[in-house]
């Protein structure tokens, strides 16, 4: 029988809090992406480089350094951990977006394939 200690409990509470943190400032990363996607409708590619941006902006705004969170040793510049927090909330709310797309795309599928199925329906019946 293995006996945790209560650090192990600690350190897993932490790492919850900040996956949380990446969660939520990655939804409003993708939130801001939503209201703003009318002004780079032309420019689809413009997605990617906007979303990093914003995560850069967030993350220098709240000055959070996912390192520090994770406990792992300080890197040699302050800021170096900064920005890097800045790109993963950028690329994580790519995919958040992109997961976003995907369920978007199967409501879309779903509802117009059921008012097919119901006209198709009441045609056969009437």
């Amino acid at each position: 029988m293995k006996v945790v200690s209560q650090g192990s409990f600690e350190r897993k509470e932490a790492d919850m809090h900040v996956f949380a943190l990446v969660l939520f400032f990655s939804l409003a990363i993708v939130g801001l992406l939503l209201l703003g996607e009318r002004l780079y409708s032309k420019a689809r590619e413009s997605r990617a480089f906007l979303s990093l941006v914003l995560g850069l902006v967030l993350a220098w705004l709240a000055n959070t350094n996912l390192w520090t969170l994770w406990q792992i040793p300080a890197l040699r510049y302050p800021w170096v951990g900064v920005s890097l927090t800045g790109l993963a909330l950028g690329g994580f709310a790519l995919v958040l977006y992109a997961v976003y797309g995907f369920f978007a795309g199967l409501n879309r599928k779903i509802e117009d394939q059921a008012t097919q199925l119901e006209n198709s329906e009441l045609k056969r019946v009437a």
